[in-house]
């Protein structure tokens, strides 16, 4: 195995996942809001998708000018925008309309950084290595922000949580310095012709469209699978340590990328992915208890490990500049906001999980299909 950008792969992925803290610690983030900030569960559910909704314009907008943009530079004024923002709303911590504006936009700037950090990892060999690894360390930093967000909460409160998110878009600020100085192409006329070509084809359309959905169904759980331990009285110490070893069993998942990268392909290894997916996204349906909620959130951990890098890496062999990527990405976090919305809305409506669950399953398994067809005549347009 060629381990020559490894060391690259290792800072930019350090870079993206402080910049995403609300993938990767939304669970916490919901529930800290509820607990310790009096936010009803739906509300606390709208503030995740409008930072979602920030981002998904952010992307929009990229994926049509990446190659005219100076990421890296852009990155330099989004973070220090994020620091402040994120200051002001530790200040600031109550379910209104200004709060939930100023999370939208945090979604917008930090996003900026994030997306650097794929397109820099897309530009070296072994990217699909480089995603993997990526993968693992957003377990890993999931793992460990869960459990210690979970199992202190009380003393961390709600100007705590956006305090120590501040504090993370700093980090990040000053790491910016190591992304690569990828220059903006000049033909930006030309360069817009080939975006849109690539983007319109139905291999990234199917693989686009595909990642969104993954996403949606993804984190319409997510986002209230905290609430969910509760609600079958499990308590905090319990829940931190299933989160813990949930997100650390991503660590394995991912080394199946790192390790295997494309010598199989990329079908074997996701299908393999989403279906442990699958299995624990519906295992909850038949019965709720310690038990089912343990198993599910471990094979979730683990099978969701695997196939967002194989994802990832087929969107960057679709176009090497970054223009599928961004756009995936793009969808990726609409169907995020959107997940968080149509949770926060059936948890409204319902009162229970139970139709969350379902309608989640269902939109993975459309998702999934969309993603294999993009995957086959990928494979089909090479053979030709």
């Amino acid at each position: 195995m060629d381990y020559k950008n490894f060391p690259k792969f290792f800072i930019y992925s350090i870079i993206g996942c402080l910049t995403m803290p609300g993938v990767l610690f939304g669970p916490a983030m919901v529930g800290i809001l509820v607990d310790q900030a009096n936010f009803t569960e739906s509300y606390a559910g709208w503030v995740m998708a409008y930072g979602s909704a920030g981002s998904a314009l952010a992307l929009i907008v990229i994926s049509g000018y990446i190659h005219r943009i100076n990421l890296k530079k852009l990155s330099y004024i989004c973070l220090s925008l994020a620091v402040l923002i994120d200051i002001y709303c530790s200040l600031s911590v109550e379910p209104s309309f200004s709060f939930l504006a100023l999370r939208f936009a945090i979604g917008v700037v930090a996003t900026i950084a994030n997306i650097a950090v794929y397109t820099s990892i897309a530009s070296l060999n072994n990217y699909e290595r480089g995603y993997g690894l990526f993968v693992m360390m957003q377990y890993s930093i999931s793992g460990l922000g869960l459990y210690y967000l979970i199992l202190y909460s009380e003393s961390i409160g709600a100007a705590g949580l956006y305090q120590i998110l501040a504090l993370l878009n700093f980090l990040a600020l000053l790491l910016v310095s190591q992304l690569p100085n990828m220059q903006s192409d000049p033909s930006a006329e030309e360069s817009t012709e080939s975006e849109m070509t690539v983007l319109l084809s139905s291999v990234a359309l199917l693989a686009i469209i595909g990642f969104g959905l993954h996403e949606m169904s993804g984190v319409s759980q997510f986002t209230f699978i905290e609430r969910v331990g509760v609600s079958i009285s499990i308590d905090s110490q319990s829940l931190s340590n299933i989160m813990l070893i949930a997100s650390l069993l991503g660590i394995p998942g991912s080394m199946v990328c790192i390790i295997l990268g494309n010598k199989f392909g990329l079908l074997p290894p996701f299908l393999f992915g989403i279906f442990c997916c699958l299995l624990g996204m519906s295992i909850l349906l038949i019965e709720k208890t310690f038990m089912t909620y343990a198993l599910r959130m471990c094979l979730i951990g683990f099978g969701w490990s695997i196939a967002l890098p194989y994802i990832q890496s087929h969107l960057a062999s679709i176009d090497k500049k970054g223009s599928a990527l961004a756009a995936g990405n793009s969808f990726a976090t609409i169907g995020g906001a959107a997940g968080a919305a149509l949770g926060a809305s059936l948890i409204g409506l319902t009162s229970n999980y139970n139709m969350l669950l379902q309608v989640s399953v269902l939109i993975y398994i459309l998702a999934v299909i969309l993603i294999i067809l993009s995957i086959k005549i990928r494979g089909t347009h090479r053979e030709k």
